[in-house]
């Protein structure tokens, strides 16, 4: 992704988040009922945590972390995000008894931190500060909490880390664990890994370790996802490193001072895939699939390093980037193959001197078959300035392909089309000059000037000014009757002169209804086939 001068990380591709699971059918939901906890067996069943070897991004207190960040509202994509607290109070985040409160440029009740539902795409979220990434280790709480349903019993146990480094890069870690139990005996766990729905292993499965009543859990480097071995999926690293003895720290969750904050953890890419936003942590009645039926095997994990066979091919924006913040417009045009993908950025196809030109690279990081995450790389920059790297998702969006970029606080968003190279044909000139009459009766300067580049470039080069300074004189010349008639309007074939890459086009073989038009009302034309596109060239 570009911007210029001064605008706009995260490598990432899990489609299962740190705090959101796939969809599963079914799955049964629940919350917790502290009033049914006991802390002791709590404690006797907390979880041995092996953080992975060279792990730099530790567990940690969440209320330290909460200390070390300001607080801020998330608008929507036509407002900038609101800073409601430079240094945050952990009590004013859930306990009370004064909290947070903050509204949206689009609303007009004020928010609290504690409300149950935030208009969608809006909410609170925690931006922390470098030292906060860092985490504490083995000396950092964990905490828990006790889960029921009919006649089953767990008790959750929840880590946090001030920072996910893997794959989806966000701030504030959630990840969690479950024992189920029975009275005092232990008899499964339910692991949250990613790219696959919770899974449950027996209490008596081999793969699982014990060191006495407490399971081993292997925590993947950068991601933190929960696993009962070491084996390595694709996207997920694990290896006894440092361990994190859980029971000795351990707190009940819904004592601690944050405890009713209902907001993310970290700040938001706005990626329309669980997984790339800062998490949403425990809070009163959070349900949570605890009690699944569904097997570990992680041979059904989704993920791959492959890029999507049906995203393969040229592809390109209809409608300028949307950037926050906002800067000038600019185009994309991506060919995306297995082996090599490349991106181009351009404030337009037409224009010599562009404010804005940077070629690059994208390469897989994660992909499922709905779901590609790439690492973005620029190589060159002939005009503007452009974010050298980055990190670009795309999901499916009916035709289009639906592009998020992060890198940073720099966020765009974009729709990528199938590109279809126009025939050099006299069919496939005719229907671009449709295109260009009716962007004339719509008074569309970007289409008009798109078509008509390098034809306006002869003439500003003969001193009649730019095609953006000339073509709205003409609109102006241009009768409410004849533009309605453009709208519309045809061309006649048989009455166009058609030569080697050529196409002349009079005025007379124009059809628009009744209304006539003329070599001295609106001119005689000649396309020219150029770079694989017709355009207006005289």
């Amino acid at each position: 992704m570009r911007v210029w001068v001064v605008l706009f990380a995260l490598v990432a591709g899990l489609v299962a988040g740190c705090d959101d699971e796939p969809d599963q059918t079914p799955k049964v939901q629940t919350s917790a009922q502290p009033d049914k906890a006991d802390a002791a067996t709590a404690a006797r069943f907390a979880p041995l945590v092996f953080l992975a070897q060279g792990e730099s991004n530790l567990p940690m207190d969440a209320a330290t972390y909460a200390q070390k960040s300001s607080l801020w509202f998330a608008n929507d994509a036509y407002c900038e995000d609101a800073g409601v607290a430079d240094r945050v109070e952990p009590q004013k985040l859930g306990k009370g008894p004064d909290v947070y409160k903050s509204g949206g440029c689009s609303m007009t009740e004020s928010m609290s931190v504690t409300d149950a539902k935030f208009p969608e795409r809006t909410g609170f979220y925690l931006r922390p500060n470098n030292d906060a990434r860092k985490g504490e280790g083995a000396s950092a709480p964990a905490y828990w909490e006790y889960h029921e349903h009919e006649g089953k019993s767990a008790y959750v146990y929840w880590f946090f880390y001030g920072h996910n480094s893997a794959l989806n890069v966000h701030d504030g870690d959630w990840e969690r664990i479950a024992v189920h139990v029975d009275g005092d005996k232990p008899k499964a766990v339910t692991f949250y890994g990613h790219g696959r729905p919770p899974c449950v292993m027996p209490w008596q499965d081999q793969q699982l370790a014990k060191t006495g009543d407490h399971p081993q859990i292997y925590s993947a480097k950068g991601s933190h996802a929960s696993y009962p071995n070491t084996a390595n999926i694709a996207m997920d690293k694990r290896s006894a490193g440092t361990q994190w003895n859980t029971w000795e720290r351990l707190r009940p969750v819904d004592q601690e001072p944050w405890f009713g904050y209902r907001g993310w953890w970290g700040d938001q890419s706005w990626v329309p895939v669980p997984g790339f936003d800062g998490p949403i942590g425990p809070y009163p009645q959070r349900t949570l699939n605890v009690f699944t039926d569904e097997p570990c095997d992680e041979s059904k994990s989704t993920i791959t390093a492959q890029l999507p066979q049906a995203f393969e091919g040229e592809w390109e924006t209809k409608e300028p980037a949307t950037q926050k913040p906002a800067v000038t417009p600019y185009h994309m045009r991506v060919s995306l193959a297995k082996d090599k993908s490349t991106v181009r950025y351009r404030t337009t196809w037409t224009e010599p001197n562009p404010k804005l030109e940077c070629d690059g690279t994208w390469s897989v990081s994660a992909a499922t078959d709905q779901f590609a995450e790439l690492h973005e790389q620029i190589v060159t920059t002939s005009a503007g300035q452009c974010v050298t790297d980055g990190t670009v998702t795309l999901t499916p969006d009916g035709d289009a392909l639906k592009v998020n970029y992060r890198s940073g606080s720099f966020k765009m968003t974009a729709k990528l089309y199938k590109r279809t190279q126009a025939a050099d044909t006299k069919e496939g000139a005719l229907r671009r000059f449709e295109q260009y009459l009716h962007a004339v009766g719509n008074e569309d300067l970007d289409t008009v000037c798109e078509i008509a580049g390098p034809g306006a470039k002869k003439a500003e080069q003969q001193g009649f000014g730019t095609c953006r300074q000339t073509m709205p004189v003409m609109f102006g010349m241009i009768s409410p009757a004849q533009k309605k008639a453009l709208q519309t309007a045809t061309v006649d074939p048989a009455q166009v002169t058609e030569k080697p890459g050529t196409v002349e086009v009079p005025a007379k073989a124009i059809r628009a209804g009744n209304v006539k038009f003329t070599s001295s009302n609106l001119g005689d034309y000649t396309l020219t086939f150029m770079n694989g596109q017709w355009f207006i060239t005289d």
